[in-house]
């Protein structure tokens, strides 16, 4: 197991603390092999938002709370398998921190972001034209649990595919400007891409809807 037990998540705010919060972010972008003009970090310390990239403006979005929610999932994910021990310690912290801003650094230098981003609007279309077709109402609670249509179903298997696809080219892109400080680093590298397009797989008619505000479209 990762944690000896639960109580070791407390270490986490604790160690981000002592590492100076922002600075995680700041130092990491110094050491990776980047153009430092094409990347800018705005970061919240009050504000709940999720890491995440504006790759058109180079930016990259961090707050404090978002970044300790991610780790406390990576590491209750990281403990769901019987898998190579990553300490909560003030170091992997700071990779973990390190390994989150290279992957959304990746969307910002993919090439390929805006095909694959016009690709998933024609399916997040096709999606709400066959819920029209096939009048599924979004209303019912438990319409997505339903027996869906074949022709709905392989939209979805699309969406997530396409999804996939995005998130693996950032985080190709991303392994390129790293310089990993040791096999733990990088190891970290890998459980975190794994955990990310995991949560990928895991979505549902439901999810694609919220996220996608698919009701406006129908």
């Amino acid at each position: 197991m990762t944690c000896s037990n639960i109580y070791d998540l407390r270490k986490i705010p604790i160690y981000y603390e002592e590492l100076k919060g922002k600075k995680i972010f700041t130092k990491s972008l110094s050491e990776m092999d980047v153009d430092k003009k094409l990347v800018h970090i705005l970061y919240y310390k009050k504000y709940n938002i999720p890491i995440c990239s504006l790759p058109k403006l180079g930016i990259v979005i961090i707050s404090q709370k978002g970044f300790l929610s991610f780790c406390y999932n990576f590491y209750l994910f990281i403990n769901s398998f019987n898998t190579k021990n990553i300490l909560i310690t003030k170091q992997n912290i700071y990779s973990i921190g390190k390994v989150a801003l290279c992957h959304e650094i990746g969307h910002i230098l993919d090439p390929d972001l805006s095909n694959i981003k016009s690709h998933s609007i024609k399916i997040i279309t096709l999606i709400a034209e066959t819920i029209k077709k096939y009048n599924i109402d979004l209303e019912d609670e438990y319409y997505y649990k339903k027996n869906l249509p074949l022709e709905l179903e392989d939209c979805i298997i699309e969406f997530k595919k396409n999804s996939i696809a995005r998130e693996i080219n950032a985080w190709n892109i991303g392994k390129t400007i790293l310089d990993f400080e040791s096999e733990l680093e990088q190891y970290i590298f890998e459980k975190m891409k794994e955990y990310a397009l995991a949560t990928y797989n895991y979505g549902n008619l439901k999810n694609i809807v919220i996220e996608n505000n698919i009701k406006s479209l129908c």
